[in-house]
């Protein structure tokens, strides 16, 4: 979604999160092209400076600016799931089957640039990635629609980022494929107070038949007696009608964010 009231940032079908903690610059996900660089730029933020890139999972949408990263940061760990497998990631809700891939070939060119996850791990004392995220709900149904070569994509390569500054701590999960429910319960027993990414409950249309209300309506249910008081920051995957529904269920709880949205930690 374009920025209201800053019309040099670009808006594409991607995301990409830039987090500044007390000790270092972190780079979550790159977008589908350069545009992630070109409004950096806008932003003033030096993507030379990026102390650590995470990839959230491998889809082109969040990995596609990948070259464009390495070319203009020389110094910065790159961490992805370990899961990646070589067999492509494909996406038939539009019908025709699309490669929706990460570029291979980069992962191949310089192995020393990045770092496999297989686990939890922490980068620093405030920040961990949760590489490990159990199924004990259930998962977005426009997942039925990705593959992982020839077979259902079970997402084992998604990851994401958990980041604790004081009292507060933030789960960024991109896309969320693996489920909101699930994705907080990986963080236990840390209880998230903030999350910020796509939650993946795509808009049904003539073809496919997604979430319905009643699903919105038990999600929320659900957060609001395990999460009370747990703010929500999302877009890119959430369509529209999910972000309807939640609005209304979690009205104070429930925000919409956009291209070059900015979130910061409360003042002591």
């Amino acid at each position: 979604m374009p920025h209201p009231e800053k019309p040099s940032l670009v808006a594409e079908h991607g995301l990409s999160f830039y987090v500044e903690t007390r000790h270092e610059k972190i780079l979550l996900d790159v977008g589908a092209s350069d545009k992630f660089m070109r409004n950096a730029h806008n932003l003033g933020i030096e993507i030379a400076d990026v102390d650590v890139l995470v990839l959230s999972h491998a889809h082109k949408d969040h990995t596609g600016g990948l070259a464009h990263f390495l070319q203009n940061n020389s110094k910065a760990k790159v961490y992805l799931s370990a899961n990646i497998n070589g067999s492509g990631y494909y996406s038939n809700r539009r019908k025709d089957m699309r490669d929706i891939s990460i570029d291979y070939g980069l992962l191949m060119d310089d192995k020393e640039r990045f770092e496999p996850v297989a686990d939890n791990i922490w980068l620093s004392p405030a920040v961990r990635i949760i590489g490990k995220i159990p199924v004990g709900h259930s998962l977005p149904k426009a997942d039925g629609t990705l593959f992982a070569g020839d077979s259902p994509d079970t997402f084992n390569h998604e990851i994401a980022l958990l980041i604790t500054e004081g009292d507060q701590t933030v789960l960024m999960s991109s896309c969320t494929h693996l489920g909101l429910l699930n994705t907080l319960e990986a963080c236990a027993p840390v209880v998230p107070r903030v999350f910020i990414g796509g939650l993946h409950l795509v808009d049904s249309d003539e073809d496919n038949c997604f979430e319905s209300d009643e699903d919105y309506a038990s999600m929320a249910e659900m957060i609001n007696s395990r999460y009370p008081g747990m703010h929500i920051y999302t877009g890119h995957c959430t369509g529209s009608r999910a972000k309807c529904v939640l609005k209304s269920l979690l009205p104070d709880h429930f925000h919409v964010f956009y291209t070059g949205y900015e979130w910061k930690y409360p003042s002591d």
